[in-house]
């Protein structure tokens, strides 16, 4: 969970300089790569990371090491296939999205370089999907903060330095690359998708770094006791589990492209006159960057929101084996206090951490693009409406790793449709025929996820047969959440701050935590006996 703050930190320290150098129009193109690639990511990451984990984890428990070595050994050969796979897909994929949906032919430069980095997650979720079943986090937490690091380093390294190099081009001689270009926009336009190919390389890299520390681990770190035996039958079995997981991740996959590109479509469909109404500075942009632009600030107002189920995100993983052990030794009791403890503890880390983005919108965009402003006045409304509703993006999350710790992945594949479906209806209706506009996407997203948690929730209760704390997991946290929103924002009005929009927000930050906290303990959602008595059985273990 500390490499996941960590992680999402870096990525938003890495955007916040990448969106500064490349503009909001680069940061549409880097965002297009994306939903190229994350499908594909979501897919595999999705079903064979968790399948290992969880069977590592029941041959673990049952003491069957010769399965333990199959297992190990079956999936080294699945991960690399299934990479290989994954970077041909995106490849192919590349032209005819950026063209036919994404309404930006210049986006396939970043996909293209984008592609090699799923294989190299792949190879190296192999190593950390084992050692999570084996309860060790070490390697996944080390190996996600190399990799978000050496991203952040060599993508702004060469976002910047290709940037620079192309621009002092035109300055000097008009041209870039032997193109001669009329206007600054005409070379802006010419450069941006460029310099986000540039930037996407050092993401490529951060992977290939990932796989190299993973791979140098398990050399030092593997369990030498373990008898040889064939991969087939733990690759039969991986592939068996792991089905299930893939038909639900290939829905979810589907359905999470297809809200991403009905956005953009929906936003390629706006009247150009509307689009400059709402974005006054976009007119100093060519035509044919409008949609890019657009849903580049899209794009950055969901860094903000995107950090908090990050986080969140990383209860789930670590539930994942724990929920299967309680579940395989039928021990009731435990795995009812584990499940609504991992529900709890998600809904007031995502209301904390969801409020306080809404209540800090504009100052938490200020302090980072004080020298865009137009990327402020146009990201203001959103940060904060996904601050409201990032709590439903984390719970779905949390909820599909329930089932799937409890080995039912298949029953969260018509939750997925449903809410995939909704999603693309109200991004299409609200996008385009109501005045939302981008704010339509994030009413979409929020009913989506919404119901989506809700039947994850439903079925994870029938199969565990648990009791569902609705009122510790639900009704608290949003009675703390917004009481602490409303009393901080009073309780602000009323203070004096520095000129300083970093000690404006620490100030900020101090007084709705301690409001928050106070409330939490006053409700009684935090239980301090409840987490000495598990560090101390976590020590004594």
């Amino acid at each position: 969970m500390l490499s996941s703050v960590i992680v999402k930190v870096i990525g938003a320290v890495y955007k916040i300089p990448l969106t500064a150098f490349v503009g909001a129009v680069g940061r549409g193109y880097f965002a297009a790569a994306y939903n190229v690639y994350l499908p594909v990511h979501a897919l595999l990451m999705g079903a064979f990371p968790t399948a290992v984990s969880r069977l590592v984890s029941k041959y673990s428990a049952l003491g069957n090491k010769r399965m333990l070595s199959s297992i190990k050994n079956g999936s080294m050969t699945v991960f690399f296939i299934s990479g290989v796979i994954g970077m041909a897909v995106i490849i192919a994929a590349a032209k005819p999205y950026s063209v036919y949906i994404a309404s930006s032919p210049k986006s396939v430069y970043t996909v293209y370089v984008l592609a090699p980095s799923i294989l190299f997650s792949c190879l190296a979720a192999c190593y950390r999907g084992y050692f999570e079943g084996c309860m060790n986090m070490t390697p996944t937490a080390v190996s996600q903060t190399a990799e978000a690091l050496f991203k952040m380093v060599f993508g702004l390294l060469f976002a910047r330095m290709s940037m620079a190099y192309m621009y002092n081009c035109y300055t000097e001689s008009g041209s870039i690359f032997g193109v001669k270009l009329n206007s600054e926009a005409q070379a802006l336009s010419f450069i941006y998708p460029f310099s986000s190919a540039a930037a996407m390389f050092g993401v490529t890299l951060g992977a290939a770094i990932s796989y190299i520390y993973v791979f140098i681990y398990y050399l030092f770190n593997r369990d030498k006791s373990l008898p040889k035996a064939s991969g087939r039958e733990g690759r039969r079995e991986l592939l068996s589990f792991s089905f299930p997981i893939m038909v639900s991740c290939s829905v979810q996959s589907v359905f999470q492209f297809l809200d991403t590109a009905s956005v953009q479509y929906s936003l390629g469909k706006l009247n150009p006159v509307i689009i400059e109404r709402i974005y006054p500075d976009i007119s100093t942009l060519a035509g044919s960057d409008y949609v890019t632009y657009v849903f580049g600030l899209f794009s950055t107002a969901l860094d903000f929101k995107n950090l908090i189920p990050g986080v969140t995100m990383a209860l789930g993983v670590c539930a994942v084996p724990a929920i299967c052990r309680e579940y395989e030794r039928k021990n009731g009791e435990k795995l009812s206090l584990l499940m609504n403890s991992v529900y709890k503890y998600t809904a007031l880390l995502s209301c904390f951490g969801g409020c306080f983005i809404a209540l800090a919108a504009e100052d938490i965009l200020s302090l980072f693009y004080s020298s865009s402003p137009d990327i402020i006045i146009g990201c203001r409304d959103i940060v904060f409406w996904f601050g409201v509703t990032v709590p439903a993006y984390s719970l779905a999350s949390t909820a599909v790793f329930c089932v799937q710790a409890l080995g039912k992945p298949e029953r969260s594949v018509f939750p997925y449709i449903i809410s995939g479906l909704i999603r693309v209806f109200l991004n299409v209706v609200l996008i385009r025929f109501t005045n939302m506009y981008l704010l339509g996407a994030v009413a979409a997203g929020a009913a989506g996820y919404s119901v989506l948690f809700i039947q994850n929730a439903v079925i994870s209760k029938r199969i565990a047969k648990v009791n569902f704390e609705f009122k510790n997991v639900i009704i608290k946290p949003v009675f703390v959440s917004a009481a602490s929103f409303f009393i901080s924002k009073k309780a602000i009005i009323l203070m004096q701050f520095t000129n300083s929009l970093f000690f404006n927000l620490l100030i900020k930050m101090t007084v709705f935590g301690g409001i928050y906290c106070i409330l939490c303990i006053f409700v009684k959602l935090i239980n301090f006996k409840q987490i000495f008595c598990a560090l101390k059985i976590k020590k004594m273990a």
